[in-house]
């Protein structure tokens, strides 16, 4: 069963490594869409930290863009464990980091067996942005 999906779009790969970001979160009848730029391996290390995930019912592993720095949207994924039995999900937090009334935040999880937050994970460290411009990831429950 799925419960979300998120789409990772790279494009305007330039010399120096940097590219531009387009994702874009669904779950359900919810869309989410944020860009930013970056190096091309922005994703990488998040993804290494989802591999193993969860190693127990505390571990959390997170990835942020633009996180800290005003008048810039920021992004934050971040892929938790939400009950004792160990239970997986990917919180989902988008913000254009703005004052009212301008400002819009967007928050939601994902639920996701580990499994499938590993399989994200490797999508993630594999990527080759020059040579694949996308991910395609679903999340995946029982």
């Amino acid at each position: 069963m799925h419960s979300g999906k998120i789409l990772i779009e790279a494009s305007s790969v330039e010399d120096d490594g940097c590219c531009t970001f387009d994702v874009t979160i669904t779950r359900g009848k919810i869309e989410a869409h944020m860009h930013f730029y970056g190096n091309t391996d922005a994703w990488k290390e998040f993804g290494r930290q989802l591999t193993n995930f969860p190693q127990n019912v505390a571990d959390s592993h997170s990835f942020e863009s633009g996180l800290n720095r005003r008048h810039t949207d920021f992004m934050v994924l971040r892929a938790y464990c939400y009950d004792a039995l160990g239970h997986t999900a990917l919180q989902v937090l988008l913000d254009n980091n703005e004052n009212l009334p301008a400002k819009c935040r967007l928050e939601f999880s994902l639920l996701a067996e580990a499994a499938s937050i590993n399989k994200l994970g490797l999508l993630l460290t594999n990527w080759q942005v020059e040579h694949d411009s996308n991910i395609l990831w679903e999340a995946q429950t029982s």
